[in-house]
């Protein structure tokens, strides 16, 4: 053996006693609430041939959330991310991917994990080559168990898909296809755990509930193309764009109360993206050639940047309070702080230059591409990019990063009733707005007294719509139930008036007829006062008008004079009937026989007289419903009536 030789495996003994000694202390259990976890030797080398394993175990109920602050292991293909050397998180028997540089999906800095239960397990391998990376330096505490997701539209097929953020997998997708066909956007309200969504093949804003149950839409009317959605949740609003109708409106979470905040012709062409501040205070849309911004009920308006831009997708990092967007011309990721200021470009992507999603969270970039089917990532000065999964469901605008742990009110602030219809946060507290149709001139009830019917006649109200700020607009009523003139008879009749303005908010005028009976006395009148006369807004004459004898008699005595009319008129009727009747039996034909002796009646069927029964008419009888005519007495057969008249 040469010299070489010995060394080598002088050499190698070393190594392995170290590595033995380390994997020796490096297979340990842990139960601290908190503490630092690094590889052996850090932040030297650490050795070739290591197998470590921490397990750490937290009291029921808890979770362990462990973030690497550096990771820095041997790695064969840093693009693929392909590991010479790895790390490994065990989540109960569950294991996430090994990696080495970045973790799994997120960025290099840091790479955190949280458990499903009150158990996780790290493991560090590494080959026998020669050289090696500094390690790993990490941190760990016990927490209360959480869920972040990122939360996409798919579109095939139409769903809600999630990815996890601690172990970059999927989680089991919101089906949206039993209503929706071609959903764009989506938003999330997570005090009722509910997402919004938009849908553009039949344009509606629907709902869902996280478990999938509850799914309906609850605007669709006065809505074409809703490109992008947020919840604001505080105060129990949506907001959405309508780029067809170029108009930005607002609804409480049920769909009702709508208000059109921003309306057409207001210098936003073709609104698409849509952010609210942490406090909820204020919005931030794009159009087409500009950004702007205004208080979350669409007053104090401003423009934030109208250069160089065409902006579709917006994100705000609320940690920071920046403002981020994509500038599709300029296939770059731009920001500004909240109030306009420091405007400054952050990087580009060859994504960026197409329709997509876009979130900013814990200084991460995340977007979707809509070509590639990825979900991707990347820190906040773009230096590198990695998906997080990839031939996911395309993937639209309105990514939405949810953190169960996030701070939020545990009911929205209008939930008892504040408002009556849309309720505003404005810094001290909320600020009311009514936008149902503003309704004039509803009449007040009208009583009056009859003695079997009356027509009625009153104003018809007016109505204007207060779903826009701009100049209020007159509506005609949709619907009525009768109109003026009508015919109303004894009792109480219910009059009502619907008014819908062009976004389906309805306002409704409502008052009673109520007829009394009237029921006239002979007692002889004593004032020449006329009988109240029924409300009405139209002229009357005066109650001193002089009413001749006639009109006096028929006011006093016309239900006896109609009941008494009908009587004569159905007497005239039935004497008429009998009449005609008489008149047609006066005559009775007289017709000869033909040798038999029952073949002759009367005209009016009467049995024919003969040999076995007494004639009509004997002679010699007084008989005084006949006249005295020769009557067929039996025997000759040839003897015959000749005539029996009344």
């Amino acid at each position: 053996m040469d010299t070489f030789g010995f060394f080598r495996i002088i050499l190698f003994c070393f190594f392995c006693r170290k590595s033995l000694a380390q994997n020796a202390e490096c297979n340990v259990q842990i139960t601290d609430v908190d503490g630092t976890l690094m590889s052996p030797s850090y932040p030297l080398p650490y050795s070739r041939g290591l197998n470590c394993s921490w397990r750490f175990t937290a009291p029921a109920g808890q979770a362990i959330e462990i973030t690497f602050g550096v990771v820095n292991l041997d790695e064969t293909n840093p693009i693929s991310g392909d590991c010479t050397d790895t790390l490994r998180v065990f989540d109960g028997s569950s294991s996430i991917r090994p990696f080495c540089g970045d973790g799994p999906g997120w960025p290099r800095t840091p790479t955190r994990f949280l458990s499903v239960s009150n158990q996780l397990t790290v493991r560090m391998e590494t080959d026998n080559e020669d050289g090696g990376g500094m390690g790993f330096l990490a941190s760990y505490r016990q927490v209360a168990p959480r869920t972040e997701h990122i939360v996409g539209i798919g579109v095939e097929p139409p769903a809600i898909i999630m990815f996890d953020r601690f172990r970059t997998q999927g989680v089991t997708p919101i089906p949206l296809n039993r209503i929706s066909m071609r959903p764009s956007a989506v938003g999330f309200d997570p005090i009722d755990m509910v997402f919004y969504y938009t849908d553009i093949s039949s344009p509606h804003i629907g709902r869902i509930e996280n478990n999938g149950g509850g799914h309906e839409i609850i605007v669709d009317q006065g809505i074409s193309d809703p490109l992008g959605i947020v919840v604001g949740y505080l105060t129990g609003l949506v907001y959405w764009t309508d780029a067809d109708r170029n108009e930005l409106s607002a609804s409480r979470l049920d769909g009702s109360f709508r208000k059109i905040l921003i309306p057409d012709g207001s210098g936003c062409t073709s609104p698409q993206g849509i952010e609210l501040s942490s406090d909820q205070l204020h919005l931030f849309w794009t159009c087409q050639d500009r950004i702007e911004r205004a208080k979350a009920d669409g007053t104090e308006r401003m423009t934030l940047v109208s250069e160089r831009l065409t902006a579709t997708a917006l994100a705000i990092d609320h940690e920071n309070e920046l403002l981020y967007w994509t500038n599709v011309n300029r296939g770059i990721i731009e920001r500004i702080n909240l109030d306009g200021s420091g405007r400054e470009s952050i990087g580009g992507h060859e994504v960026f230059a197409q329709s997509h999603g876009f979130i900013v969270e814990d200084g991460v970039l995340f977007w979707s591409d809509p070509v590639e089917k990825r979900l991707l990532f990347a820190p906040l000065d773009i230096s590198s990019s990695r998906y997080v999964a990839q031939g996911v469901p395309r993937a639209m605008e309105g990514l939405y990063y949810y953190k169960s742990d996030r701070l939020i009110a545990e009911k929205h602030q209008c939930s008892n009733d504040i408002c009556s219809q849309l309720c505003f946060p404005d810094g001290s507290g909320v600020s009311c707005d009514e936008v149902t149709p503003l309704i004039s001139d509803c009449p007040n009830d009208i009583t009056n007294s009859t003695e079997l019917s009356s027509m009625i006649f009153w104003e018809e109200p007016t109505a204007v719509a207060r779903s826009t700020r701009e100049t209020p607009i007159q509506l005609p009523y949709g619907s009525r139930s009768h109109a003026p003139g009508s015919l109303f008879f004894v009792g109480t009749t219910r009059v009502t008036y619907r008014f819908t303005d062009d976004v389906g908010n309805t306002a409704e005028c409502a008052f009673n007829i109520v007829l009394d009976l009237f029921i006239p006395t002979t007692t002889p009148r004593t004032t020449s006062k006329a009988p109240t006369q029924p409300q009405t807004t139209q002229p009357q004459p005066s109650t001193t008008d002089a009413r001749s004898p006639f009109e006096e008699f028929f006011s006093e005595y016309s239900l006896y004079v109609i009941i008494g009319a009908s009587v004569i008129v159905l007497a005239v009727i039935i004497a008429t009937i009998v009449c005609i009747a008489c008149c047609c039996g006066c005559c009775v034909c007289t017709r000869r026989g033909n040798g038999r002796e029952n073949n002759i009646t009367n005209d009016y069927g009467m049995n024919n007289v003969g040999p076995t029964r007494p004639p009509l008419y004997q002679p010699g009888t007084n008989n005084p419903g006949f006249y005295d005519q020769e009557v067929y007495a039996g025997g000759d057969s040839s003897t015959y009536y000749s005539k029996a008249k009344f």
